[in-house]
């Protein structure tokens, strides 16, 4: 059948699929449903007609115009219907527009055709939010908006993300009413915010017991996110990322001697600057499966003891595992395979790694020797599918390729006894690991998915604010 005869019905199936692929954060805004709509009149007409076609948007404004223009912004609401929306903004700062863009959170909204004109079209299609995102990271947006304009609320409003000013008190206050609306949510479970500033207001505004999904990147003390783990208690994943010393925010009562329990808890982050010994000493996760800590600052302490409990304590079966930057004068290897004996017959995912490429994390030949695969006698982590190691001067070269090999040749000699490591993504950070590299590279060739980089010191770059050591990476990637 031709395509033209194709009946309306069906076009609008076709179309939705296209939709649907549309992932709203890299997407350019005017991609599928224009092309869509200028492709003859017939599509023209179907796709106009169609509102779930233009219900997603994203638009990145600065303070004088916007992509796609305002026009088009326009237009696409109007042709949305009355379907719900996934939105994004991203306010970007214009090199001349400095003093602007401080006047810009305090000033009246105008009639221009940048970011206060778009954010403006949002609000009044408030009422319509689904999955917003806004990126106030580079530009504040103007906050003065008529009551009136965002009067009916959110009561669609699933997901919301957000990038404050850096400077602003967007979400110190909450003097932005529409940013109280969108808090104040009632079918609202997913929060997302990276960086800003959190004071009592704020907690007692977010509806934490109806939350199944929460990513804040802001500093908050451990005492703040002990409460949040006393208060969200439907999380199913939850990413804590900036745990600090200092009591930034008043936060409302609470007794925090009562042990906060996640029943639906899947997947738990932290990255602290002091520890996790207050966040682990009463925790409960019973169905707890993904786990990543790390530590931001040197001086982080780590309680070992206060871990294990917690892990005793919830009876979980830890299936990933993910520890960044933890290893030096932290965790000592009897810690750490004690840790790894405890979740040896859940863990499939296994990484420990760090954020900085030529920071040694303390990866020893002790722990190599102890996951590698023998003939006879108890295998550590027997399940481990996928591992990600930064390895540097602290193991002698050879062992890690050896520990790999192990176990590739072990899953082809008894499948029983030891699965099949199918992924791997190992960084050498330093030049030694010449031995390493080749086994590694071997098995790569062999059927082993995934990446082998060698950090190697290319040369000093002087003159520059970027002066120092550059690093060239070597990579062998094969598989799928």
């Amino acid at each position: 059948m031709p395509i033209n005869d194709l009946p309306p019905e069906l076009l609008e199936l076709v179309f939705l699929q296209c939709h649907n692929a549309l992932d709203l954060y890299p997407m350019l805004s005017s991609d599928t449903p224009l092309n869509l709509s200028q492709t003859c009149k017939r599509w023209r007409e179907v796709s106009s007609n169609f509102p779930p076609l233009w219900s997603k948007l994203r638009v990145v404004a600065t303070h004088a115009a916007s992509t796609p223009p305002i026009q088009v912004v326009e237009k696409w609401m109007v042709l949305s219907g009355a379907h719900p929306l996934s939105l994004s903004l991203v306010c970007q700062r214009q090199p001349d527009t400095a003093t602007r863009a401080l006047a810009a959170a305090d000033s009246e909204p105008s009639s221009d055709l940048g970011v206060t004109r778009v954010l403006e079209v949002f609000l009044f299609n408030m009422y319509r939010w689904r999955f917003v995102s806004f990126n106030f990271s580079q530009y504040p947006p103007p906050v003065k908006y008529p009551t009136s304009l965002t009067a009916q609320g959110a009561p669609q409003l699933e997901c919301f993300e957000i990038h404050p000013f850096s400077w602003s008190p967007l979400l110190g206050a909450l003097k932005v009413p529409w940013l109280a609306a969108a808090l104040s949510a009632p079918l609202l479970c997913s929060f997302t915010s990276h960086l800003g500033k959190f004071p009592s207001a704020f907690f007692s505004q977010v509806p934490w017991t109806q939350l199944t999904y929460l990513r804040l990147e802001t500093g908050l003390s451990d005492f703040a996110c002990l409460f949040i783990l006393h208060s969200a208690s439907n999380l199913v994943e939850c990413h804590l990322l900036n745990v600090r010393r200092e009591f930034l925010e008043d936060v409302p009562g609470f007794d925090p001697l009562a042990p906060p329990v996640l029943p639906h808890l899947t997947t738990l982050g932290l990255a602290s600057q002091i520890g996790f010994d207050r966040l682990f000493r009463l925790l409960v996760a019973s169905n707890l499966r993904e786990l990543a800590i790390e530590t931001r600052s040197t001086q982080m302490r780590w309680d070992h003891g206060q871990f294990m409990a917690f892990l005793r304590r919830s009876g979980c079966s830890i299936t990933s595992l993910t520890m960044r930057d933890l290893f030096v004068s932290r965790l000592a290897d009897t810690e750490l395979r004690e840790l790894l004996t405890y979740v040896s017959d859940s863990l499939t995912h296994l990484a420990i790694t760090s954020e900085h490429p030529g920071t040694p994390v303390g990866i020893r030949d002790v722990f190599l020797r102890a996951l590698s695969y023998r003939p006879v006698g108890h295998v550590l982590c027997p399940q481990l599918e996928c591992l990600t190691l930064q390895i540097g001067a602290f193991a002698n070269d050879g062992e890690l390729g050896k520990m790999v090999e192990s176990r590739w040749a072990g899953h082809q000699q008894a499948p029983a006894r030891i699965a099949r490591l199918q992924h791997i993504d190992i960084v050498c950070a330093t030049d030694t690991h010449a031995a390493d590299v080749v086994i590694l590279e071997g098995l790569l060739k062999q059927g082993l998915e995934g990446s082998v980089r060698v950090l190697s010191d290319l040369q000093n770059v002087e003159g520059t604010a970027d002066s120092g050591v550059q690093h060239t990476i070597r990579r062998r990637s094969f598989g799928a």
